[in-house]
Parts: C-alpha cells; sequence; structure tokens
C-alpha cells in the first residue's frame, strides 16, 4: 500500500524566522493601509485567509471587503517573499533534508505538503532553506481552504488524481508542530505525527495525543519507521 505523506512547512520542515510574517505585513499595509495587530497575532497552525481575516476584522474591515482583496494581498505577499526570503536565513529543521531524501528513495511513498502558507510562497520558503518544493509531488495550501481541517481531503483527493490510487485517512500521514496540525489529522481520520521542533513543547503536543510524538526529526530510522508504521495498521504513541 502506498503511504500519503503530507508536511506542514513551517516550524517542521523549516525555521522562517518571521519572514512569512514580514511579507504579509507589507502586503496588508499596501493593500488596506494596516496590518492590524500583527505583532500580538499568535499565527502557529492556521492558514493565511484565517489570519489575514482575523486582522483586518480587528482592524474594521468587513468580511466581504477583505474577500475580495485577498488576491492582490496574496500577490503582493509573493513579490516581497520573492524579494526578501532569500535573504531571511530561513533553515531547514534539524534532518529534514537527510528524511526527504530517504522518503524520496521509497516508491510506496508520495511526499506532499500540508500548509496554511498560500500556494505561491511555500515554495519561495522552501527555496530559502535549500529544499526542492519539486520532491513534493501534491499540495495542500492555505489558498485552497481557510478551514486547516478541510485540507486534507483536499491533498487526498489531489493524490488520488495524480496516481490512480485511492487515499483515504488509513494511508494518509500528517507531520506538523502545532496541535492544529494533530486535530487537523483527526478531522481527516490520518495518523497524527507531531514533532516539537517549532513553536510549542512536546508536553503542550501530548495533550492533543498525536498517534506519534517527536522531539524533532534528527533521527531519520527511527522517523521513517514511524512515518511508515501506517502501512502495516500499527497507531503506536512515540513520546520524546
Amino acid at each position: 500500500m502506498t503511504t500519503l505523506i503530507l508536511f506542514d512547512i513551517d516550524g517542521t520542515l523549516i525555521r522562517s524566522n518571521s519572514a512569512g510574517r514580514a511579507a504579509m505585513a507589507y502586503a496588508l499595509t499596501k493593500a488596506c493601509g494596516t496590518a492590524g495587530p500583527l505583532d500580538s497575532y499568535h499565527m502557529g497552525g492556521k492558514t493565511d485567509p484565517r489570519i489575514i481575516t482575523d486582522l483586518l476584522v480587528a482592524a474594521g474591515c468587513s468580511p466581504e471587503e477583505i474577500q475580495n482583496k485577498l488576491p492582490i494581498i496574496y500577490d503582493l505577499m509573493t513579490a516581497q517573499a520573492h524579494e526578501t526570503f532569500p535573504g531571511k536565513g530561513i533553515q531547514a529543521c534539524l534532518g529534514v533534508p537527510e528524511l526527504l531524501a530517504a522518503l524520496g528513495q521509497r516508491p510506496d511513498v508520495v511526499l506532499g505538503l500540508l500548509t496554511g502558507n498560500i500556494v505561491s510562497t511555500a515554495p519561495l520558503k522552501l527555496g530559502a532553506a535549500g529544499l526542492d518544493a519539486g520532491q513534493f509531488r501534491v499540495g495542500a495550501y492555505g489558498s485552497d481552504h481557510m478551514d486547516r481541517n478541510q485540507l486534507p481531503f483536499i491533498a487526498m483527493q489531489r493524490a488520488s488524481q495524480l496516481t490512480g490510487e485511492p487515499f483515504e485517512g488509513t494511508n494518509t500521514v500528517i507531520v506538523g508542530d502545532t496541535p492544529a496540525d494533530i486535530l487537523c489529522a483527526r478531522a481527516g481520520k490520518a495518523t497524527a505525527v507531531a514533532v516539537a521542533s517549532g513553536w510549542h513543547s512536546a508536553a503542550t503536543l501530548a495533550q492533543y495525543k498525536p498517534d506519534h510524538l517527536l522531539e524533532n526529526l534528527g533521527d531519520t530510522e527511527k522517523v521513517l519507521e514511524i512515518l511508515l508504521a501506517s502501512q502495516d495498521g500499527q497507531s503506536n504513541a512515540n513520546t520524546p
């Protein structure tokens, strides 16, 4: 059985040094005259359209006005990302290049992304960290749906369309660093692998009862064993 493995980006694959926040601040200010309460807003696990909507509603904009402005905001974010991401010191998280290389050698794995980033900035973040976005054959992005819990179904459908194989929760693994990633996996009935390489401690993530919990992705063999366990119908909690 082929396994669909979907990775979150920020805090899971890379550390972005707030590059995305800076691009969004520029775009919102340019398009709307304000970035709202961005400095105090907690972005972790949220999709870009959810973040944009929350910030602009707080600044007094109507949901209809925000929806109409999303395309230009996305364009401005992407243009700014092209200019600034390469110099932001974005880096791959521990073990990520080695893990992706190992997974890329397996014919029984489809690599994908499940991220709150919009489709046009996600590859720019990966590229700035030295990761080839092309190795991820499918993706579901914040620009596909504001609700992160809808993204697993979008990714599974795209993987099925790409390969001709059926993908559902039983052969899908979602890897992320926030409680929202765990809840998202639950919504898609997928295996939830939580990694404490972002801004949430292992203790916090454990409260959401992921199927597997890791401090980081540094031990390639161990992580491979966990990611591919779903092929055998296994679901064992692995705490750090």
